[in-house]
C-alpha cells in the first residue's frame, strides 16, 4: 500500500496554489496534508522493514526451505499501518467537513484503506450525503472494491442513487457502467437484462467522452472488430531507442514482436 498519485498530485497542486497566492491553506486542506503525509510516512517504515526483512539471513534460510509457515511468521514481525486507526481518524475528518471537503476524506480511504469497517462507513456517508457531488467519479472509480468491503447490496444501492441522482455526467456514467458490468458478468442474468446493459454502456460512453472511462468502455469493442486472429493490426508510430520514428506498417511481411509494458 502506498500513497496514490492521485493525492500526492492534489498535495502538490494545492501547495503551489496557495504558496502562490500566500495564503494558510483552510483547515481542511491542513488536515488532508498531515493524513496524507502520516500516511505516507507509515507505509515507507512498513516497506522499508519489509526490504530488510528480505534481505536477512532468517528470510533467506526460510525462503530456500521453502518452509511457508517460517516466511509468514517472520512476515507477521513487520509492522504495517494501522488501517483501522487511520479509517477512523479519515471517518472523523469527513464527518468534521461538508460538501467536497469531506468527500476528499473519503476518496482517501477509498484509494488506501483496505479495511471493511472503514469501507462500510465510507459507503453509507457517501449515501446519506454525497450521492450529488460533481466528484464522486474519483469513489466510483474503485466501486468493486466497495462492493468487495461494503457488501453487494449497499455498493448496488450507491450506483442506482447516483444514476438516479447525480445532475454531472462523469459520475452518472462510472455508476452505470458499473452496472451494467455487474449485469454482463453474471451467468444468471437473462438475455434482455444483458441488452439493457449493453444500451447502458452506450450512453455512459457518450456521457463520459473524453475520458479514460469512455476509452474502457470502447476497448472490447475495439477488439472485436480490430484485434482477432487474421485481421491487419492496427499502425502504430513511435520511436526506437535511437530515437528514429517508425510506423508498424514499415515491417509489414516481417516477424515483429511487440512488447507492451509500463509502470503502475
Amino acid at each position: 500500500m502506498q500513497l496514490t498519485r492521485s493525492v500526492f498530485a492534489a498535495l502538490l497542486s494545492a501547495t503551489i496554489l496557495l504558496a502562490q497566492a500566500g495564503e494558510r491553506p483552510p483547515a481542511s486542506e491542513q488536515e488532508y496534508r498531515r493524513l496524507a503525509a502520516d500516511w505516507q510516512a507509515a507505509t515507507a517504515s512498513s516497506n522499508a522493514a519489509q526490504q530488510e526483512l528480505m534481505a536477512s539471513a532468517a528470510w533467506q534460510q526460510a525462503s530456500e526451505a521453502k518452509d511457508g509457515k517460517r516466511l509468514a511468521e517472520l512476515r507477521g514481525t513487520v509492522k504495517k499501518p494501522d488501517l483501522k486507526a487511520f479509517g477512523e481518524r479519515a471517518l472523523r475528518l469527513a464527518d468534521q467537513f461538508a460538501g467536497d471537503e469531506s468527500l476528499r476524506f473519503l476518496c482517501f480511504a477509498c484509494d488506501n484503506l483496505m479495511d471493511q469497517a472503514t469501507i462500510e462507513a465510507v459507503v453509507e456517508r457517501l449515501l446519506t450525503q454525497h450521492t450529488k457531488s460533481a466528484k464522486l467519479d474519483a469513489v466510483l472509480e474503485n466501486a468493486m472494491m466497495l462492493q468487495s468491503f461494503a457488501g453487494k447490496e449497499q455498493a448496488e444501492a450507491l450506483l442506482a442513487r447516483v444514476v438516479a441522482d447525480n445532475p454531472h455526467p462523469l459520475p452518472r456514467a462510472w455508476a452505470m457502467y458499473w452496472q451494467a458490468i455487474v449485469v454482463q458478468r453474471s451467468k444468471e442474468a437473462p438475455e434482455q437484462q444483458k441488452q439493457l446493459a449493453t444500451a447502458m454502456l452506450a450512453q455512459a460512453e457518450q456521457l463520459a467522452v473524453g475520458t479514460v472511462l469512455a476509452d474502457r468502455i470502447a476497448g472490447p469493442r475495439f477488439m472485436a472488430e480490430r484485434l482477432q486472429i487474421g485481421m491487419a493490426a492496427p499502425d502504430i508510430q513511435g520511436e526506437d531507442m535511437d530515437g528514429v520514428s517508425f510506423r508498424l506498417s514499415d515491417y509489414r511481411g516481417q516477424v515483429v514482436v511487440l512488447d507492451f509494458w509500463g509502470f503502475w
